[in-house]
């Protein structure tokens, strides 16, 4: 038997003890579908990258990393998602009449002949960790969080039950647990789930007879699960446990943090929000994923002129930069890009943000605390003490604020922020609506930058968009002159984008820069509209334009054209 024969291969090695072999040999009498491999690492008796180590001197194996390695879904589709989570193996790619198979476990020789049958290929296998393969698979396919729905008990769940099972750091990946409670693992895999479709945030709300969990995935609100409306005060509750929020305070909204463990081993932090609604609390909860954060300028999507402009007005040795856009359009990922971008040992630089989102090295992040007094405008009093050399404002949001971040913009200071504006010009209207004197703003903007976010094209499925004619991109804004130029181009539908065709987001920007023509309009009180008309003669680029080309390019459909309105 060859669970057996490795079993006295695992003891001689002293990676395994006797008594816990003979366990899962048991285990594999009454289940014979099971791996002893798998069994001895689940149950914690068998370090996982040991094994992968011993695979690799005893069969002569490469071992491979797969923790950034990805993988064709039409691929996986040939063997089914089934074949390969049940066997623990993951087709990476193909060289000429072979395909290269990651195993977890290289004993199972039937495997890779039921392999060689269903391609009409030879397996070359390779080893990987199962957590790795699990982790592709599910990127691939999700999580299998419809069986962990099924698992929940109404009758298990209560609130002190789900208190004493929580860990200290409301971290870890309890996905895999086998004595978890099944409000804890639902939990798990609702955070892994998100995470898997690349979702922004997750929203869980209740409703008289319903509880309703949704995702955002590239901008879109999906339906994740549908779990059982009884849960609703447990799933809460659990959820509040992770986060270190208070679970006897169900009337006003609270605010908290949670950082989860992959199966992989990559963390990851959610920035947790409830709010008291007529049927109990509604969670939202935003992914703050560290290894998806662009931090770099190159990576954001700028036109190469918007993005020297950009630069011009950040390396400035004072005034101010401002970001406007809708919530959830990125400004914060442009904002630390730009942080990034100046942060050299000669500098100094303080932000002061509702919430700290991510950590970076080398500056000084200040978190605002309204409750004890210690809000923006207070913030910003105390830094001016401190001798900044660029100081970041997560955002203008009264007077007393936008009034202190002129004056330390005029004073020796860049300054960066953000404002809610629809696009660029609207911005000097809204300084002014905060009771900001033209002649300061003049004197202290450099540049506003607005952006929005439209959805890119999949890689996997991309093609020409046949359903376009010429009259529709002529109705679209595309001028006639440049119809020969370009074929718009769509994604038709596929595993990878979950048959929609987009896959992930891009920013589309339009930055003004602050000429004379402009400061001249504006002190003698132009109007927004006229002002983006100056804007635009003194080499603005709109949202609109930037965005056709993007469409022309290939990066993004024709139909998110809408979707930044219109130049008019």
């Amino acid at each position: 038997m060859l669970a057996r024969r490795l079993g006295d291969l695992l003891e001689k090695n002293r990676l395994a003890t006797t008594p816990h072999v003979q366990e899962c040999l048991g285990e594999l009498e009454k289940d014979p579908k099971k791996r002893l491999a798998r069994l001895l690492v689940d149950k914690g008796y068998v370090d996982e990258r040991k094994l992968i180590d011993f695979f690799t001197v005893q069969y002569s194996m490469p071992a491979i990393d797969l923790s950034n390695f990805e993988v064709n879904p039409d691929l996986v589709a040939k063997l089914t998602p089934q074949f390969c989570s049940n066997n623990f193996i993951i087709p990476i790619g193909i060289k000429g009449d072979t395909v290269v198979i990651a195993t977890a476990d290289p004993t199972e020789h039937t495997v890779f002949d039921q392999i060689r049958f269903a391609l009409k290929l030879r397996p070359e296998p390779v080893l990987a960790p199962a957590s790795q393969i699990k982790s592709l698979l599910e990127k691939i396919v999700g999580v299998p969080i419809d069986q962990v729905t099924k698992d929940l008990s109404a009758g298990e769940l209560s609130e002190g039950s789900i208190e004493e099972a929580s860990d200290d750091s409301g971290g870890g990946n309890e996905l895999d647990g086998e004595d978890a409670a099944p409000i804890v693992k639902f939990v798990a895999a609702v955070l892994t789930d998100a995470i898997r479709k690349r979702a922004s945030d997750i929203h869980i709300e209740p409703y008289e007879n319903d509880l309703r969990v949704r995702v955002r995935v590239d901008g879109d609100l999906v339906d994740s699960v549908k779990p059982p409306a009884q849960i609703k005060k447990p799933l809460v509750a659990r959820i509040k446990v992770m986060s270190k929020m208070r679970l006897d305070e169900r009337r006003v909204p609270q605010d908290g943090r949670i950082r989860f463990r992959l199966p992989e081993g990559k963390t990851v932090d959610f920035r947790v929000s409830t709010c008291p609604t007529v049927y109990g609390e509604k969670v939202v909860i935003r992914i703050l994923d560290k290894s998806a954060a662009v931090i770099s300028l190159d990576k954001l999507g700028f036109e190469p002129e918007d993005q020297e402009k950009f630069l011009k007005a950040i390396k400035s040795p004072w005034g101010m930069a401002l970001v406007t856009g809708a919530t959830g359009s990125g400004k914060t990922t442009t904002l630390y890009a730009a942080l990034n971008s100046l942060n050299t040992v000669d500098v100094n630089i303080s932000t002061i943000e509702d919430p700290v989102e991510y950590n970076f090295a080398g500056i000084n992040q200040c978190q605002v605390h309204e409750q004890v007094g210690f809000t923006f405008a207070g913030a910003l009093k105390s830094f001016l003490r401190q001798d900044p050399d660029i100081i970041l404002l997560g955002e203008i949001r009264d007077t007393e604020t936008a009034s202190i971040a002129m004056k330390a913009a005029l004073t020796g200071h860049m300054v960066l922020s953000t404002l809610h504006t629809n696009d660029a010009p609207a911005t000097l209207a809204r300084l002014k609506d905060l009771q900001i004197e033209p002649f300061l703003i003049n004197s202290a903007l450099k540049a506003v930058v607005a952006q929005k976010l439209v959805r890119g094209i999949c890689k996997n499925c991309k093609d020409v968009d046949d359903k376009l004619t010429k009259d529709d991109l002529i109705k679209l804004g595309f001028p006639e002159k440049v119809l020969d130029k370009f074929k718009p181009m769509r994604g038709k539908g596929c595993p990878a984008c979950r048959n929609t065709g987009c896959v992930g987001r891009k920013a589309v920007h339009e930055v003004l820069e602050m000429t004379e023509n402009i400061r001249n309009a504006f002190g003698r009180g132009a109007s927004t509209d006229e002002i983006k008309k100056i804007a635009v003669a003194d080499g603005m680029k709109t949202m609109k334009t930037n965005t056709m080309k993007k469409i022309m390019r290939g990066e993004v459909p024709a139909d998110e054209l809408q979707s930044v309105g219109d130049d008019q």
